[in-house]
């Protein structure tokens, strides 16, 4: 078989990750497999006591770190459109088949779409054959690199709710955790649409 990432020849092997049913095994070489790094649990709620973002997001959770390997992998991914990539990380979505919320993706703007000709984040999902509901869109196009965490939240809010979420429960699911405000400006406009709660997850945490 030929590696997804580094396109080497490999067998492979009967082991633990194929018995866990771990589609990554099938597709990406040990040794690439072996250069993810699983993210630590981080205190992100501090960051947002006194801001009106407070409360508005119960709970993030993230797979991996974002360590150059990964950034080398997701860089692949989005900016050069290998969309098969999404593949290597089904085994790690296949548990959002058992969350009773509503999946709710993390939508882009629809120029940017327009430009990268996929949405990243609904790839991961449908790699994982995991259902989605868009009830969220983008208005605003405004990168957010380079910027300050200061000037991140104070931004104007980036997205509105296009469909009834009412005493809804939702998981947000995005790619990147960076400082977290594209999360807490998705959440907020939630909870503000009535939505009981709001928890998130993310591929990778920075």
């Amino acid at each position: 078989m030929k590696c997804l990432i580094c396109s080497s020849s490999f067998l492979e092997i009967a082991s633990w990750r194929k018995l866990l049913l771990i589609k990554s095994s099938q597709l990406v070489c040990e040794k690439c497999l072996n250069k993810f790094e699983k993210a630590e649990e981080k205190d992100w709620r501090n960051e947002w006591i006194g801001t009106h973002y407070e409360g508005a997001l119960d709970s993030v959770d993230s797979i991996y770190n974002y360590n150059d390997w990964m950034k080398h992998v997701y860089q692949q991914y989005k900016f050069q459109l290998d969309v098969e990539l999404a593949n290597i990380f089904t085994s790690d979505f296949l548990p959002l088949l058992k969350v009773k919320a509503k999946i709710v993706p993390i939508p882009l703007h629809p120029d940017m779409l327009l430009a990268r000709t996929f949405s990243q984040v609904d790839e991961l999902l449908n790699a994982a054959n995991v259902p989605f509901h868009h009830v969220l869109s983008k208005t605003l196009n405004h990168s957010q690199v380079g910027k300050s965490k200061k000037e991140r939240i104070s931004t104007e809010l980036i997205f509105t709710v296009t469909k009834n979420v009412q005493n809804q429960n939702i998981l947000l699911v995005d790619d990147l955790y960076t400082t977290g405000t594209t999360l807490h400006h998705a959440a907020y406009v939630l909870k503000k649409a009535g939505a009981n709660t709001v928890d998130a997850l993310t591929l990778i945490r920075a």
